[in-house]
């Protein structure tokens, strides 16, 4: 049964697609719906529909956030084309609620290659365009991603496509360490057991110390890439 859908008409402003899945997190009591959408804005949504002037089951749409800075769009005053190295991007992770706050990066369809990305820190308790009231921080020192982001002991961990690891002050955003796995990334950080796994394009699960001290603690090697996330559950990491 269709309980509501969005209204927002997303569907007319697209890059390429829609890639994304949606979040959810909490807000005073109410619970949200995010979503990183294929015009690259994140958009927070109340999770109880209200009927329209047409009788149909809508969610109200309580914030929008643009992901791209304003300089991938527009430069010297001319307008940068979508897939380029240097312009925007849409959203393909999806977004993490986190303490009232959301993380999302931006990054696009593998095909069209690497390039810049930005992972943003979205105030979730505003309303309205925040695309800049609700900028907490923002960190453009990672490309393209499609990677969801990983939050521990107020540590992210964030992949991009280009194969580099960002650990960052989840608070803050501050760059605490990087590393580069040397191949390309498709899946999403997972932190367990006080390691952070990442699979790579070319077969390997890089096993990382989850703290502010950068330690490979393993790299152990597979006889396809990965393109999957890894997963733990009753003490197996699948």
């Amino acid at each position: 049964e269709l309980i509501g859908e969005e209204a927002s008409k997303i569907g007319t402003r697209l890059y390429h697609g829609n890639w994304s899945s949606p979040g959810a997190g909490e807000i005073d009591g109410n619970q949200i719906i995010v979503f990183g959408a294929g015009d690259g804005y994140c958009y927070g949504f109340d999770a109880e529909p209200i009927l329209d002037d047409g009788d149909s089951p809508v969610l109200t749409e309580r914030w929008r956030f643009d992901c791209n800075p304003p300089d991938y769009k527009v430069k010297a005053g001319k307008k940068i084309k979508y897939a380029t190295h240097d312009g925007p991007s849409e959203i393909i992770a999806t977004p993490v609620f986190y303490e009232e706050r959301v993380y999302v990066a931006i990054g696009q369809d593998l095909e069209h290659g690497e390039g810049i990305g930005a992972l943003s820190c979205i105030d979730a308790s505003q309303r309205g365009d925040i695309s800049s009231s609700g900028l907490l921080w923002r960190y453009t020192g990672i490309n393209r991603a499609i990677s969801t982001v990983s939050i521990a002991g107020g540590l992210v961990y964030a992949a991009d496509y280009a194969g580099n690891v960002h650990c960052l002050d989840a608070e803050t955003g501050k760059l605490i360490w990087q590393h580069d796995t040397l191949a390309h990334i498709w899946g999403s950080t997972l932190v367990a057991d006080g390691k952070v796994f990442i699979g790579t394009e070319d077969g390997i699960l890089t096993v990382l110390k989850a703290s502010k001290e950068k330690e490979v603690l393993a790299e152990i090697e597979f006889s396809g890439p990965i393109f999957s996330s890894p997963v733990v559950a009753n003490q197996t990491l699948y």
